[in-house]
């Protein structure tokens, strides 16, 4: 009995074994070689792949100086590139003062962000092993098609690419507009000479009064001071050697002794007690008239007074043309980054997504692309829109800038003790020039050794 019923068993299982094979609507076909499973299978495989990609975090870290109107804008865009890759987390780590001190200190121990935000400077990094070659990333996560190739080209060193530019710049001289008209004067003159600019300083001295100043100390200011000696048919640095004398430091420093005994700037007190940004400055405090800055800075000036302000061209002199476009900051790779791939995505969405663009508008300089300049344009406040006309203006007074200094930091420093000693009488000119220029060649060869 129990034999029969195994059988029995046993034939109702095969039976369901067979209709089962032959109802799959396509004979004996495997289900493995149905075109229909395998693309399903194929699209749950993609699938988990993609939710799997989107569960692996990548923390990244970014460090960049400036103003607070940078610092809002820049914590913006993050804000939006995390929103569009939320797998992608930015740490941001900004400063106003100290930037370089705190930067090279995480260089040295091996701790730099991911993203570093660099000046014409770069070439000291890339020298030092800091930053990245991203050139293998250019074109793919990194897109330049609608920038100027020059302003790519800035950020290439022996044909690599370390560094992507954020913006262009022209130096000029702002003036308080509110200031001018108190002392019943016309605004300066574009194209002015250096006897000019001092002889205007005069006249503001005398119809202000006490308690106003025509312009602050910059006799410190590298950019300043490159500047003048170009016009005299120098360079800081040319030729991966310095270009200039103790002789055009020492005729510098003596304009801006004159300066100062005349009173057309402050004394070396008052000029001490200030940092000079748009956060500590005696000219958006409206005590000084006229300061020299970068174009792209008139933005947050602006932003730091009710005075309204205007810009003018650096004085001219000298044989040659002293003026020159420059590249502001560029936004550089730590070689050391472990996510390079997501950090250079994020250098591309703060140059060419339109949302982060409009964001950044030309705080960092004129941008390299021409669609983002052409929005900025036709959507920029009246503040940026003056920039891009004074930009467009300096550029018909300049010529090609020259490589940035070596080691400009280390120059920079004893640049800036020098000029102290001699606004506090502690110091000859010909002694502080002298040591400003030894400190020059000094801060070269350490960097090529």
């Amino acid at each position: 009995m129990k034999t029969a019923k195994a059988i029995w068993i046993m034939f109702i299982a095969a039976m369901l074994l067979f209709v089962g094979a032959c109802s799959g609507g396509g004979g004996n076909q495997d289900a493995a070689d149905d075109p229909t499973v395998t693309e399903n299978n194929e699209q749950t495989e993609q699938k988990v792949d993609e939710d799997s990609n989107k569960q692996q975090k990548v923390e990244l870290r970014i460090m960049w100086w400036g103003s607070q109107i940078r610092h809002d804008a820049t914590l913006k865009v993050i804000n939006l590139f995390q929103q569009k890759y939320p797998h992608i987390k930015i740490k941001p780590e900004y400063m106003s003062d100290g930037y370089w001190d705190k930067l090279n200190t995480v260089v040295a121990g091996g701790n730099a962000p991911d993203l570093i935000q660099l000046g014409n400077n770069y070439p000291d990094y890339v020298l030092r092993g800091a930053i990245m070659d991203i050139s293998s990333l250019y074109g793919n996560e990194l897109k330049l098609d609608s920038f100027d190739q020059t302003v790519i080209d800035s950020g290439k060193m022996d044909g690599k690419l370390y560094a992507v530019s954020l913006g262009s710049n022209a130096s000029g001289i702002i003036y308080n507009k509110a200031l001018i008209e108190k002392a019943g004067m016309q605004p300066p003159k574009e194209g002015w000479t250096w006897e000019e600019f001092e002889a205007y300083s005069k006249e503001l001295k005398q119809k202000l009064g006490d308690g106003y100043y025509p312009f602050i100390d910059q006799s410190a200011y590298t950019h300043y001071i490159n500047h003048f000696v170009r016009q005299r048919g120098g360079a800081l640095y040319k030729d991966g050697k310095i270009a200039f004398t103790a002789e055009h430091i020492k005729e510098w420093f003596t304009m801006w002794d004159r300066f100062r005994k005349d009173g057309l700037i402050p004394d070396a007190e008052t000029t001490a007690a200030y940092k000079e940004g748009p956060d500590n400055s005696l000219f958006v405090e409206g005590k000084a008239v006229m300061k020299n800055i970068w174009s792209n800075q008139v933005n947050a000036y602006q932003n730091a007074m009710t005075d309204e302000i205007g810009i003018t061209l650096l004085p001219a002199g000298g044989t040659t043309q002293g003026m020159w476009q420059q590249p502001s900051q560029f936004m550089s790779v730590n070689a050391k980054s472990k996510h390079p791939k997501e950090a250079v995505m994020f250098i591309d969405f703060m140059v060419t997504d339109p949302e982060a663009t409009a964001i950044l508008g030309s705080e960092r300089g004129i941008p390299g692309s021409s669609k983002v300049r052409d929005m900025l344009k036709e959507q920029g406040t009246e503040v940026e829109k003056r920039i891009y006309e004074y930009v467009d203006l300096a550029l018909k007074h300049s010529r090609p800038m020259d490589q940035e200094m070596v080691n400009i930091a280390e120059w920079q420093n004893e640049l800036t003790v020098q000029s102290q000693k001699l606004a506090f009488g502690q110091s000859s000119i010909e002694d502080a020039a002298k040591a400003v220029y030894e400190a020059a060649v000094k801060a070269v060869a350490k960097i090529q050794q």
